[in-house]
């Protein structure tokens, strides 16, 4: 059963605060309120379409308010925006698949159907001409 969203990712607010890294100590942060499909949309081309681990990040953050998510050169820490309630599980999961059926690409469900031709090129091998060894 597909229940609608009570709020979609373009309807819930979060506070983005990007911490700037170098060996090891923060040096500068920025702050911006967002949207969490702008964070949803982030991670997906960050993580190459990897949905289990922006799922895990979503879910965290609908359902304990905030989550931090460090990467080499900066940390990112998400939290909900004054006013935004945390949610129960299966609602945090109800919104994801919200997001991703309305940013569903046709195209990619028969792109698994498709054969695709892989030639590699063999390296050449040189024989070794009569007489010489």
């Amino acid at each position: 059963m597909n229940l609608p969203p009570s709020k979609l990712s373009t309807q819930i607010g979060i506070i983005e605060t990007r911490s700037f890294v170098q060996d090891g100590v923060p040096q500068s942060s920025e702050v911006r309120e967002i949207v969490l499909e702008m964070v949803i949309d982030e991670f997906l081309l960050k993580l190459g379409q990897s949905n289990a681990h922006v799922l895990g990040v979503v879910i965290q953050l609908l359902t304990r308010g905030k989550v931090r998510v460090d990467f080499r050169d900066y940390n990112l820490r998400f939290e909900l925006a004054p006013g935004v309630e945390c949610m129960d599980r299966s609602q945090a999961v109800i919104v994801f698949d919200d997001y991703i059926n309305r940013h569903k690409n046709p195209d990619s469900d028969r792109s698994a159907d498709v054969t695709q031709k892989i030639m590699v090129q063999v390296p050449r091998v040189t024989l070794p001409r009569a007489g010489q060894r």
